[in-house]
């Protein structure tokens, strides 16, 4: 059994612009030269997020906002020019010094950074805006669901919230293919060599989250309205969910 936050780490200590973003311009050999597009999207998908959000349910209260899997804070620090307050969480040591670095050659101040586990347990008080995007698919479902229910707990009354997620996966070929690559030795490693990458660089999970547990579960903390839209991510059919808690 793969350990994701172990996996995720990794990425933090050899690759970690390629680990939030699998794009061979974000690789380490690559990055000088790409530095300023990785965190133009960043600030794209923030501004687009919120403008979602607010064209659906209303004007977001701007105090403070939490950004889980923050990774080297390519939505932190956009979302820090737009809250108060904002506090990044990752379970990934070399991610968060990563993002800390980011944090003062941006001199955002108002951004804080904690260790993250299932239960949000370095997190207090709770959050006018909660988001997790890109992060969900990558950790097993029975923790995924663990973990939505610990994001919405931390939005404040009348604040909202952005989860992203996938739904389905490529064919039953590829998964089985994912599957070699996870648990069977060398078959990774093979991988990574035909791929050009460094031959220890570890895997990405992908996991699928069934939409109506999801629903049910957000259904019962009392969020009933929920907008919905669909990406496609390479061979992935993911998803954003966004709400307001009452």
């Amino acid at each position: 059994m793969i350990n994701t936050d172990r996996m995720w780490d990794r990425w933090g200590q050899l690759d970690p612009y390629f680990g939030v973003l699998a794009d061979p311009r974000f690789s380490r050999s690559q990055l000088q030269d790409h530095r300023s597009i990785f965190f133009e999207s960043g600030r794209a998908q923030v501004d687009a997020m919120l403008s979602v959000f607010e064209a659906h349910f209303g004007p977001l209260a701007r105090g403070s906002a939490l950004d889980h899997g923050c990774g080297v804070g390519r939505l932190t620090l956009p979302l820090a020019k737009e809250f108060t307050q904002v506090v990044g969480v990752d379970v990934s040591p070399a991610m968060l010094a990563e993002a800390e670095v980011n944090c003062d050659a941006n001199a955002a101040l108002n951004v804080d950074l904690a260790l993250a586990d299932d239960h949000l347990s370095n997190v207090r008080g709770r959050f006018d805006f909660v988001n997790s995007a890109m992060v969900l698919q990558h950790v097993p479902v029975a923790r995924g669901m663990r973990l939505i229910d610990a994001l919405v707990s931390r939005v404040a009354p009348g604040g909202g919230f952005h989860l992203h997620l996938s739904t389905r996966t490529d064919r039953r070929r590829s998964r089985a293919l994912w599957w070699a690559s996870a648990n069977v030795p060398g078959v990774k490693v093979a991988q990574n060599v035909l791929a050009g990458r460094a031959w220890n660089a570890p895997a990405m999970q992908m996991n699928n989250y069934s939409l109506s547990r999801v629903i049910d579960l957000l259904s019962a903390k009392g969020v009933g309205q929920l907008l919905v839209k669909s990406e496609t991510h390479g061979k992935f059919l993911t998803i954003s969910l966004f709400g307001r808690v009452p």
